[in-house]
């Protein structure tokens, strides 16, 4: 136990305490309601065989950084489909744990622990460390207490917030959500198979749950990639609103801009321009620390190949679809436009169709000029094949934009999708491939005027 001058503990139930000259007692209702209450705050050890939770001791110097390698550890753990729960430590970092409802080994834990840390590459920094817990010797302080020596109390947080620490009363309705996972979830990730494992005597179970009123679990409420995409777009469009969410945003951005065909340099300067179009008051590091922040994530996201959604979706392409491309767009350059805003939608729309194109990407997938581009997407606005959802625009109060923000769209497509003619396509697949593959060319040459007809067919 800490006390409120600072100072720490060992209470072992039992065992003569040589201040009181009494045996201790065990971890009761009323330790826990004074570590709830910041009275004192309490840290826990490992048995020396077994644990039924582990955690991830993020200590750094610098929290910009505490913030980023937590950001990794907990994006590695999501990949490998480990439900986590993310504290403050009050003081220099946070604390990344996970509950178990039965006993693991703390030789597993420790694997599991450095199979984490290699494949979230934050092992060698020069600023903190990362280290293990818990042991027969070295404990951990449980969260929600006060930090007795900063005073700051120690409360769950959320990454998709920006490690914003929870109040007192957020923090323990959050406690009342979390749900133990089997330990066989992280052995399958070691690949320990059930004749490696030790026989654990679950009597030696401390019965923590006691100290807990009985509650009924509160719904998890999941991330979807239709969120992880709207929000994404928010970002490019509104800029970082919350203070401390940078590196989030960030990682965000950066996935969402690979996952839209972006290449390692055009990410990376996309994200320079939008860092320097924030608004100062919403982040504190040095400019020039932020674009050394944005080489680390683009670098991450592109070696590790990290990515917005699980997998790439169906890329098809109907008969009626491309019907209403040809008769909607009366110019060449209209037509190939639209087509490439089609296929770029069915990957990279949220569930509204809205998706993000910049006209240089246009241009790349087209090969029309950008000035042309611009020129002609006016018009399929005029003509109502696409609507502009965001266009031109500064955020409210954002003092540190200094030019216009990314385009969103949405096409205006209202046809009925016939499963029985469709093309699956990939990125190779050109508007001409597309329609040769649903009419011949005698029947495109009666389609579309004599000049589309030998520059889009040939």
């Amino acid at each position: 136990m800490q006390s409120k001058k600072g100072n720490w503990r060992h209470v072992t139930a039992g065992q003569l305490n040589k201040y009181t000259k009494k045996k201790d007692i065990r971890l009761s209702d009323w330790h826990l309601e004074n570590h709830l209450n910041g009275n004192f705050t309490i840290g826990t050890f490992a048995g020396d065989f077994g644990s039924i939770f582990m955690s991830f001791d993020v200590d750094f110097r610098d929290n910009e950084m505490a913030r980023w390698i937590t950001y990794k550890i907990t994006y590695t753990l999501d990949s490998f489909g480990i439900d986590h729960h993310t504290s403050f430590s009050g003081s220099k970092g946070y604390h990344i744990d996970i509950f178990f409802e039965d006993k693991i080994t703390v030789k597993h834990a420790r694997k599991f622990f450095d199979y984490v840390i290699e494949t979230s590459d934050v092992k060698q920094h020069t600023q903190g460390q990362v280290e293990f817990r818990v042991s027969e010797k070295q404990g951990i302080k449980l969260p929600l207490g006060i930090h007795q020596v900063t005073k700051n109390y120690c409360g769950f947080c959320r990454v998709e917030e920006g490690l914003r620490v929870m109040n007192k009363e957020q923090s323990e309705k959050y406690l009342l959500m979390i749900k133990q996972i089997p330990s066989r979830q992280v052995l399958n990730v070691i690949e320990i198979a059930e004749s490696e494992l030790d026989e654990i005597d679950t009597k030696q179970f401390i019965e923590s749950q006691d100290a807990i009123s009985p509650f009924v679990p509160l719904a998890n409420h999941e991330q979807s990639e239709d969120y992880s995409i709207s929000r994404a777009q928010k970002l490019l469009t509104e800029g970082s609103q919350v203070q401390g969410s940078r590196h989030n945003s960030t990682f965000l951005i950066c996935m969402y801009l690979k996952d839209c065909g972006y290449e390692r340099d055009e990410c990376k300067n996309e994200l320079y321009d939008w860092m320097d179009a924030q608004n100062p008051d919403s982040y504190t590091t040095k400019l020039n620390d932020c674009y050394k922040d944005i080489d680390l994530v683009v670098r991450d996201v592109y070696e590790k190949d990290y990515n917005l959604r699980g997998g790439n979706k169906d890329l098809t392409i109907t008969l009626n679809e491309l019907k209403w491309i040809i008769d909607r767009c009366p110019e060449k350059n209209q037509k190939l436009i639209t087509y490439a805003m089609l296929k770029h939608s069915k990957r990279h729309a949220n569930m509204q169709g809205v998706f993000y194109m910049p006209f240089t990407m246009i241009e790349s997938a087209t090969g029309v000029v950008e000035k042309t581009v611009r020129n002609q997407v006016n018009k399929l606005i005029e003509l109502g094949v696409i609507e502009v959802v965001a266009r031109n625009r500064k955020p409210v109060g954002g003092k540190g934009f200094q030019r216009n923000l990314p385009n969103l769209y949405r096409l205006n497509i209202d046809v009925f999708v016939d499963d029985s003619n469709v093309l699956t396509i990939n990125e190779s697949h050109d508007l001409k491939s597309c329609m040769l593959f649903f009419f011949d060319k005698k029947e495109l040459k009666n389609m579309l005027p004599r000049r589309q007809y030998e520059s889009l067919v040939g």
